[in-house]
């Protein structure tokens, strides 16, 4: 079976008939993590939704290959812990739980809770359980949310700025969380304005780069973590 999952070619996604994002080429595959990274408003999330396949492409084409054979992909999301409503009166294992009561009818999980707890066992977070998610660190919050998204058994997961607002311990943390489920074939892609991160964990980063003509769609380069780390560090050395 191929590693590749997603591939997208010769692509225009955007909104209402207006172009956001072009991309002439990305492949998605198992065991290697996608970096997604940019500026504000540059259509990261816009091209993240084409590629999962939220959004349909106004050009070119988006083929994803089944996970296992009669299946389709299935596609995790993990938000940003800091978007979690915190008033709600809701333990770990309520937060942890949501990813998966999404997707069911009336959020009712049933037996699968067993699923959340084992993760969240794998994670070493089991003892959290019953703890309110809200008096909880954001670290503890992010690993919280993790192991609810893992618990689906996601073949894509896609995360959205995972370290935003961690302090370094609590980042480095996650990021060799990834590391470990990326080793065991998991596929992901990262959104991030952290650089640092992604060449932590990226196999390749799609960098989008704004149009200099405002109403142009932003243009995607596919860059390894190296030259994306190079490219920083000699902006840094010119604002220096």
């Amino acid at each position: 079976m191929s590693d590749s999952l997603i591939e997208v070619t010769d692509a225009v996604f955007g909104y209402g008939g207006r172009a956001v994002v072009r991309i002439e080429r990305l492949v998605v595959s198992r065991g290697q993590c996608l970096g997604i990274f940019g500026p504000n408003g540059s259509g990261k999330t816009t091209l993240v939704r084409g590629i999962t396949g939220l959004l349909s492409p106004m050009a070119g084409q988006v083929i994803h290959q089944p996970a296992e054979t009669g299946s389709s992909l299935r596609i995790g999301y993990l938000p940003q812990h800091r978007n979690i409503e915190l008033h709600w009166p809701m333990t770990a294992l309520d937060a942890a739980s949501l990813a998966i009561s999404a997707r069911k009818l009336f959020g009712w999980i049933g037996s699968r809770t067993q699923d959340v707890l084992k993760m969240m066992r794998r994670l070493e977070l089991e003892h959290l359980a019953s703890r309110p998610f809200a008096a909880l660190s954001g670290g503890q919050q992010q690993r919280v949310l993790l192991s609810g998204a893992l618990a689906g058994s996601p073949t894509i997961l896609v995360l959205d700025e995972p370290t935003e607002g961690l302090d370094v311990r609590s980042t480095q943390e996650l990021l060799d969380l990834l590391r470990e489920f990326i080793r065991e074939g998991m596929a992901m892609m990262i959104i991030s304005h952290e650089a640092d991160d992604l060449v932590q964990v990226s196999r390749e980063i799609a960098w989008l780069h704004p149009a200099p003509q405002q109403g142009e769609p932003s243009t995607v380069e596919i860059v390894s973590p190296e030259a994306l780390g190079e490219a920083i560090l000699q902006a840094a050395r010119r604002v220096g």
